[in-house]
């Protein structure tokens, strides 16, 4: 079998190209990917733990709590014990957090159209449903937005 035939292969060539193309869109902002996607979630659902962002984002708790803390440092992200369970420490992002997200995340979204563009709407749609049935299957979790 040729190398090009192994559909692993083949993921992990698109998936480092894809996070090549990324990284280089939102450099200037001095934002990781990994930073991004937990301030996309912060967006999309403010207060979560670091327990929480780690389950979603597939990431470690060791390395939710270092994007956390260099966030908060940079003024980006605040955290504040949950009223209710003093233990839990939940992460907000501030004002100039949602500004600097809005910019990466156009950014973000420009390099995906740019890496995608090959694939017309309907494949790319194909391509996301098939990806998510492997991903669901891997993490025995329904992805959130999936149908």
């Amino acid at each position: 079998m040729e190398i090009t035939d192994n559909i692993l292969w083949l993921l992990k060539q698109a998936f480092h190209f894809t996070l090549r193309t990324l990284n280089e869109s939102i450099a200037e902002h001095g934002i990781t990917t990994a930073q991004l996607g937990l301030m996309r979630q912060l967006t999309d659902d403010p207060g979560l733990s670091g327990a929480e962002l780690s389950r979603r984002l597939l990431i470690t708790p060791q390395g939710i709590q270092s994007a956390v803390a260099v966030l908060e440092r940079r003024g980006l992200v605040q955290r504040k014990p949950d009223p209710q369970h003093g233990r839990i420490i939940q992460s907000y992002l501030t004002d100039e957090g949602r500004r600097v997200t809005l910019a990466v995340f156009a950014d973000a979204v420009a390099a995906t159209e740019e890496v995608f563009g090959v694939l017309t709407p309907a494949e790319q749609r194909t391509l996301h449903d098939l990806l998510s049935r492997v991903v669901e299957q891997g993490t025995r979790n329904k992805l959130l937005g999936s149908d």
